[in-house]
């Protein structure tokens, strides 16, 4: 090194150092660039190896519930319906019940009146396997749904279902008889459609009549496609909760009772008993997927 600077020109020493620190410099960012960008692909290997377990299909614990399961239950389901999810369908078959429509949407059609389905309203539901409790458990329900007809009265679109005792909150030690959460739909005066969100406070059980808040959520209009999630299950805390997102308004609930287990249902349940009874709803790429972390 020192022989060689003894032959370079004042002039070409200048150049040379400069260009040798510029190097030196240049290899070793390119040094620290290397080494973030291997912690960079490390912390994402570490980050996908703790990542959420996620199961979708539409496997559910119980029959399809029409004619063959009760005499009271008057429709059955079609042989490749377009929306996942097992049937329970109690209305008069003369004009309720599921179709495909468009090779893409599926169809629920129910009507009211005095006749009631083993004690409940007249319904065309799908739902789903249930979650059972844990911590950072959920169903996650998506797609696109729109109205086409309401009757008089409530028709609820989206709930979910809590299943078994009460192991903490409100009732607590007490078996819940009811759903905990649902999205129902109501005519509104100027022609719209009022979407509500009616949450148990007060647990039904065989003990307490039970109560709900309700509130309303959104308006939309008549046959008008409006994407949709719907997500339930249990926190970090293992906490029940409920999350409804319809276009872009989006709301969350923290249940004040939390259940052994929850499942979701979606379709048309409920109409009005008088005046007009008919209610038409539909949805098209439905989903559901369990998660855990």
């Amino acid at each position: 090194m020192q022989n060689l600077l003894q032959i370079i020109p004042k002039s070409g020493l200048i150049l040379y150092l400069a260009l040798f620190f510029s190097c030196s410099t240049h290899s070793e960012n390119e040094t620290d660039k290397e080494k973030t960008v291997v912690e960079e692909q490390e912390q994402k290997q570490e980050n996908s190896n703790s990542t959420t377990i996620q199961d979708c299909d539409e496997v559910s614990d119980f029959p399809n519930l029409g004619p063959s399961a009760s005499q009271s239950q008057t429709c059955d389901d079609i042989a490749n319906p377009n929306n996942k999810g097992t049937l329970d369908c109690r209305t008069d078959n003369t004009f309720g019940g599921y179709q495909n429509l468009d090779n893409i949407w599926g169809s629920y059609k129910i009507t009211g009146g005095e006749i009631r389905y083993e004690g409940t309203r007249t319904r065309v539901e799908r739902f789903f396997k249930t979650i059972l409790h844990g911590t950072n458990k959920k169903t996650i329900l998506t797609g696109t749904l729109k109205i086409i007809d309401l009757s008089d009265g409530n028709t609820c679109i989206i709930q979910s279902h809590a299943g078994g005792d009460i192991i903490k909150g409100e009732e607590a030690g007490r078996a819940n008889r009811s759903a905990q959460f649902l999205l129902y739909a109501k005519k509104s005066s100027d022609n719209k459609i009022q979407l509500e969100t009616h949450v148990t406070i007060n647990p039904y059980t065989t003990d307490t009549g039970g109560s709900r808040d309700v509130k309303n959520f959104i308006t939309l209009n008549y046959n008008q496609d409006y994407p949709f999630t719907y997500e339930t299950g249990y926190d970090a805390t293992g906490t029940a909760f409920s999350k409804i997102k319809i276009g872009d308004t989006e709301t969350y609930f923290t249940h004040n009772h939390t259940t052994e287990r929850v499942y979701t249902r979606y379709g048309a349940y409920g109409t009005g008993d008088t005046g007009d009874v008919t209610a038409h709803v539909a949805f098209k790429d439905v989903n559901l997927c369990r998660t855990q972390e």
